[in-house]
């Protein structure tokens, strides 16, 4: 249901970006760090008005449920409607005048047992007139999404292949994420990818050679 829901809203978020006249001024909004580790119980995300003109934020944060998929097939789950989230960001809601920065301060609740990621959606809104109106419309314009690793106290970076019909199967059976890199699939060269506990990746090849944790490794199953 929430991936549902999630899908619905990106589907509204690009209808209305779709809508915008040519030429409207888009909101310049940045964060940083763009990446975060959590390793203790609080982190800050600093987010940037780089505009000359005020912006009204939302930010809002999602567990994701599949990590180190392609971010379009990233399956979000809302925090607001987690019985027992792990994490929490605060405030909900910024306004920034221009240059201006203001902080949201990420607080760990528990520790996780293995490793969890998160997507922190900072969005900006604008105002816009509606022609035949005198109402004003709030119409979402371009956010940006930055990433949130919460880690675990025990940081285990293990991982184990299976041969299946359909390829080679990789998973990170220790607690936290394994790194692969310089990847070669049956001779031919792939981009980079990190694979998660609990969502294996499959790869439809029988031959895969490169590094894991920057430690070379080949591996090789019977057709």
């Amino acid at each position: 249901m929430a991936s549902h829901l999630i899908s619905v809203a990106r589907r509204v978020s690009g209808l209305l970006l779709c809508l915008l006249p040519y030429g409207a001024a888009q909101a310049l909004i940045d964060i940083s760090p763009k990446i975060l580790e959590m390793k203790d119980e609080q982190a800050v995300v600093q987010v940037i008005n780089t505009g000359d003109t005020p912006e009204f934020v939302d930010v809002a944060l999602f567990e994701i449920d599949n990590p180190g998929v392609p971010i379009d097939e990233e399956q979000l789950i809302p925090l607001g409607i987690s019985k027992d989230p792990y994490l929490y960001a605060a405030p909900f809601k910024l306004s920034l005048g221009p240059r201006q920065q203001k902080t949201v301060q990420l607080t760990a609740l528990k520790p996780p047992g293995r490793e969890k990621v998160y997507r922190l959606a900072v969005i900006p809104q604008q105002r816009a007139s509606v022609s035949g109106t005198q109402d004003n419309v709030m119409l979402v314009s371009l956010g940006f999404n930055g990433l949130v690793r919460q880690l675990p106290i025990k940081q285990v970076a293990t991982w184990q292949h299976r041969c299946q019909a359909s390829g080679l199967l990789l998973e990170a059976n220790g607690t936290v994420r394994v790194e692969f890199s310089e990847l070669k699939l049956d001779g031919q060269a792939m981009d980079d990818f990190n694979v998660y506990p609990g969502t294996p990746r499959q790869m439809v090849g029988n031959t895969l050679s490169g590094k894991a944790q920057d430690k070379s490794f080949s591996l090789q199953c019977s057709k």
